[in-house]
């Protein structure tokens, strides 16, 4: 686990290379698996993505299970995102400065989760 980020596991992958996966969401009967821009994965439920997003995935991105979707937010944008998302306590987004709420805005607005659009919109004001 690290110290900068409790919530991401770290794993030895080819070459070296660390694969990286968020703690709260790994869930193992996921069926799709997504890629931050840092390289964390979020394994995920497609039903959740579909009833709470209008454009998840993004056109274009995979569609089979066995791909993974990158994306291009970071992985603490997407922690933020997916806590939205799923069926959980909604996080509190007013210690966020603005260089971190912009982004979550901005991909709220792309994946089109309407109600986060407008908790972000209320905190950039």
């Amino acid at each position: 686990m690290s110290k900068l980020h409790p919530q991401i596991h770290f794993f030895p992958f080819f070459n070296s290379c660390m694969l990286m996966i968020h703690d709260l969401f790994n869930a193992p009967d996921a069926d799709v698996v997504v890629r931050s821009s840092d390289n964390v994965e979020f394994r995920l439920h497609k039903k959740n993505l579909e009833c709470t997003t209008g454009a998840f995935p993004p056109a274009g991105t995979p569609v089979h299970t066995d791909e993974i979707v990158r994306l291009t937010e970071s992985a603490a944008t997407l922690e933020i995102l997916f806590q939205f998302i799923y069926p959980r306590r909604i996080p509190s987004l007013e210690s966020l400065d603005f260089d971190s709420l912009l982004p979550l805005a901005e991909a709220a607005e792309k994946y089109e989760v309407t109600g986060f659009v407008y908790a972000c919109e209320a905190e950039l004001r």
